[in-house]
């Protein structure tokens, strides 16, 4: 009777897994770490899965709490009000898109007119609501208008919710890709250190005849046995540390159930990336290359030197070379091991930089008084300031980049950082205060002006000097530190800086261009006056695509040669306003805004918006993913240290055999490992430097090009987490060296006494 394909693969699948589970448990000091890999990454991945829901639902039940409606239309007349109530629009019952959910009545205090704010919220899909809105409602509603008034709309965060989940969506993938990259690359590094272990027995499964699709297939089994072991645990332990996360937002906790799913899925992608590699690449070794390097000979470099051992100084020497014969397998080790430490110190990094982000000062309202006809002034200031919840106003008209009109700043040698690549002037238009001075040039500045009220602005970042010198002293300035967020400058209070103002040219320069060249060009063709300013305060955090220098209205105009305009201004709140105080201040503001006629007012939500990005704990998440990163790294040391010794133990019988003692023995043991913890020391502070300094540049200097936002995060290592991973490193090197001479002491005969007992000879 024939066999059927479905009985078949039950066999193989009967026989595979029969094999790997003995395999697996009948050699299980083989694989513990494996065991331990793979929760690792179970749950790192489980709780990023948890959280991507449990943060969709927070989102979901901030906005709803705040909005019940999709859209606001403004400044409405009587005719457009009552023809949205109404929904003059629709013919059909089956045509309404959108339901009325508020109406706000207020009058135009220059005309005594009613006006109207109406709420809509829209009963379909979004998309196709919002468009069919604007080509139809939109139109009818601009038609009925008067002459000489308009209406403005705006959306909420319910409008966007859907696209934000999208984008949720699409960061849990780029999220997934980070992680798996890290699982393959843990599992692999494990799985590689396994294999150059027993390469002498992979090297027999070859001469037998294995080929790779024989040997993948007995690797994948172990793991997927492991895996499957270790599944509930890990689903458990993730959904255990995510409820203690979320459960205290007070938003409830979801489980979804496509989650086990999701995880399945990952770990079973992890392990078949991690199994593929290293066996094709033992499929095609000589089956005597891998028997003959039963002792690491594949990680083993000559010294091309023979030297008596007894005749120099022993253990030391000896173990000197010895270290200089296995640097392949060192170097394997330290970076290997090394490079989780330094991947739990850039999650702390993150961590900080996600708490840095939620902190930064952004505007909670936009005013635009464009079409009202007037101009910010400082009775508008007192007014505004007299609300409650106003914490600083921000004008927006304000700026000229030095670029744009020819200028730039000279600065003293000495107040420029090593290796920051600025011009040296080379000109002759500028007075050198003192013979043997150097100076620096830089048109990358950004030209502020500032009234006093408006210095409050400056008040939340990281300053030293007198914020209001500027007003108080004459040509005195404020400066920042930095081009493209990152430090240039060491300026002190007391500095001088020099402004120039272009005052005429010999001869055009070439309009193709551009940075260190167009601007020594500049400076060899361009007339130049040049202005001294004393540094009052020097701001270390202040976002900079170019070096902020903040200068009072004279001095602003004097060296732009324009007049600041104050047409539309941002508006920051207090910062433990509330999302209801917000709602009663944009009220306030709107009801301001009225008495000087068509005014428009936007709230950016950021206060919202700050609400859900922490109860989305990001910050928690990242602590809680680091410090399983960090459990990485001493397993990777004791895993691989304990089978590299495990197969040195026959070179130390040999040594004792011609006269090594237990003590000389202990030593190389101790040295090696002494030599290893010295290593791990630097190179742990080498990596997490690097990739540090790397999230660094990334956020600072190259996602302000994608999001159109400059948010200055300050480099720095978290001492607490360097103190820990340089323990961390130096503890395993060390550990993962005498804990095999541990159990080498206690479990070896010595070839002293002819194998008869145990460890002997002097100690």
């Amino acid at each position: 009777m024939p066999v059927s394909v479905l009985e078949k693969v039950f066999e193989y699948l009967k026989r595979s897994l029969t094999i790997a589970w003995k395999s697996v448990f009948f050699n299980f000091n083989q694989y513990v770490c494996f065991f331990i890999a793979i929760i690792i990454v179970q749950v790192l991945y489980g709780m990023m899965s948890i959280s991507n829901d449990n943060n969709n639902n927070v989102e979901y039940q901030h906005i709803m709490e705040e909005y019940n409606y999709h859209m606001v239309l403004k400044n409405l007349n009587r005719d457009q009000m009552q023809y949205l109530v109404e929904d003059e629009g629709t013919v059909f019952k089956s045509d309404v898109i959108f339901q009325v959910t508020a109406v706000d009545e207020y009058k135009n205090y220059f005309t005594g007119e009613d006006r109207f704010d109406v709420y809509l919220f829209f009963t379909g899909d979004l998309d196709w609501c919002a468009e069919r809105f604007e080509k139809s409602y939109q139109k009818d509603l601009a038609n009925l208008g008067s002459e000489g008034s308009s209406f403005s709309k705006a959306t909420t965060a319910l409008m966007t919710f859907e696209d934000n989940v999208r984008a949720n969506a699409v960061t849990f993938v780029f999220i997934t890709l980070i992680l798996l990259v890290v699982a393959i690359f843990l599992l692999t590094q494990l799985y590689n250190i396994r294999i150059n272990q027993y390469k002498f027995q992979y090297g027999i499964y070859l001469t037998f005849g294995a080929d790779f699709k024989m040997l993948f297939g007995t690797s994948f089994w172990e793991l997927f046995i492991i895996f499957v072991v270790t599944f509930i645990p890990s689903i458990l332990i993730s959904t255990l540390i995510s409820f203690i996360i979320y459960n205290a937002s007070g938003y409830g906790f979801i489980f979804n159930g496509l989650s086990i799913l999701k995880i399945f899925l990952f770990t079973l992608v992890v392990i078949l990336a991690s199994v593929w590699t290293p066996m094709k690449v033992m499929s095609v070794k000589d089956p005597m290359s891998l028997i003959i390097t039963e002792d690491n000979s594949n990680l083993v470099t000559s010294p091309r030197r023979s030297f008596n051992i007894f005749a120099e100084k022993f253990p030391t020497k000896y173990e000197f070379y010895s270290l200089w014969r296995f640097r392949k397998y060192n170097i394997q080790v330290l970076t290997s091991a090394i490079v989780f430490c330094a991947l739990f110190i850039m999650g702390l990094y993150m961590a900080d930089i996600y708490t840095t982000d939620l902190n930064y000062p952004r505007p909670q309202f936009t005013v635009n008084l464009a079409e009202s006809g007037f101009e910010y002034d400082e009775i508008m200031s007192r007014e505004l300031y007299e609300l409650d919840g106003v914490r600083a106003v921000e004008i927006n008209d304000n700026t000229t980049e030095g670029r744009h009109i020819a200028s730039h700043i000279i600065t003293n040698k000495k107040d420029v950082l090593p290796f920051k690549n600025l011009v040296a002037y080379a000109g002759t238009e500028f007075n050198l205060a003192e013979e043997g001075q150097y100076y620096r040039v830089s048109s990358d500045v950004l030209y502020t002006a500032m009234t006093e009220e408006q210095l409050r602005v400056l008040e939340d970042y990281d300053y030293d000097g007198d914020l209001t010198s500027i007003i108080t002293q004459p040509k005195t300035v404020i400066v920042g530190d930095s081009i493209s967020n990152v430090r240039t400058y060491k300026f002190d209070v007391g500095d001088t800086i020099y402004i120039a103002k272009k005052t005429g040219q010999i001869k055009s320069v070439d309009s193709n261009i551009t940075g260190r060249a167009l601007l020594k060009d500049q400076i060899r063709y361009f007339h130049y006056e040049y202005e001294a300013y004393t540094v009052g305060a020097v701001i270390y955090d202040v976002p900079s695509g170019s070096t902020p220098i903040y200068l009072n209205l004279e001095d602003y105009k004097a060296t732009t040669g324009k007049t600041p305009k104050a047409t539309s201004f941002n508006v920051y709140v207090s910062h433990d306003v509330t999302t209801e105080q917000v709602k009663q201040l944009y009220d306030d503001i709107r009801e301001w805004g009225r008495v000087y006629g068509d005014v428009k007012v936007q709230n950016t939500d950021i206060t919202l918006l700050n609400a859900v990005a922490r109860d989305k704990h990001y910050n928690e998440l990242y602590i809680c993913i680091s410090i399983l990163i960090l459990c990485i790294s001493p397993l990777i040391w004791f895993f691989s240290q304990s089978l590299y010794y495990s197969k040195r133990e026959k070179e130390f019988n040999i040594l004792q055999s011609i006269g090594a003692v237990a003590k000389e023995i202990k030593q190389i043991y101790l040295q090696g490992g002494l030599c290893m913890a010295v290593m791990s020391l630097f190179v742990a502070i080498i990596l997490s430097y690097a990739g540090s300094y790397i999230l660094f540049y990334v956020y600072n200097v190259m996602m302000p090009y994608f999001t159109g936002e400059n948010v200055r995060y300050v480099f720095y290592m978290p001492w607490y987490a360097i103190l820990i991973s340089i323990v961390m490193s130096v503890f395993c090197g060390f550990f993962s060296t005498y804990l095999p001479f541990r159990s080498y002491y206690k479990h070896r005969f010595s070839l002293q006494n002819g194998g008869a007992g145990e460890f002997g000879g002097e100690e």
